[in-house]
């Protein structure tokens, strides 16, 4: 493998590792919000919502650049370039759709439950569940990081 495919390839794992450094940065709301009052408590849960929309437009890009990669080194390997290899197959492929999945599904609670908030309605399950799927998913994260990184060892080894 060329010196150019492995930097493509490894284009993907840098910016996921700045994705998961600000999905754990996002992730601290759950501690600052028991210990923020007032106007700082408005602001800072103000700044997660926006984090959050921004985070997850980044997850979008981190998946669209492991697909670009994937298809630049197809290319760059004089390989062809069918359905076969746009799917993964290895775990980690799989998991980062199933991880997703799941984004989605956490950037759809919190946006409902900051529109329950706002409409005055309950909200506590919604923003409980909303807390508690951020903590599987960093676990997810952690073992899809670790896949990656064998996976990565294997393809340029």
């Amino acid at each position: 493998m060329g010196p150019t495919q492995v930097f493509i390839l490894l284009l993907h794992p840098f910016a996921a590792l700045l994705v998961i450094r600000e999905f754990v940065r996002q992730r601290e709301w759950r501690k600052q919000s028991i210990a923020l009052k007032g106007a700082d408590r408005v602001a800072a849960l103000e700044r997660h919502e926006t984090e959050g929309e921004r985070l997850f437009r980044l997850v979008i890009a981190v998946i669209g650049l492991a697909f670009l990669a994937r298809i630049a080194s197809t290319f760059l390997a004089d390989e062809d370039l069918g359905i076969r290899a746009l799917l993964p197959g290895h775990f980690h492929g799989w998991s980062g759709l199933l991880g997703l999945g799941l984004m989605i599904y956490l950037w759809s609670l919190g946006r409902k439950t900051s529109s329950k908030k706002a409409a005055g309605e309950s909200f506590a399950r919604m923003k409980d569940l909303h807390g508690r799927l951020s903590d599987v998913m960093m676990g997810l994260i952690i073992i899809h990081a670790f896949l990656g990184f064998l996976y990565l060892l294997q393809l340029i080894g």
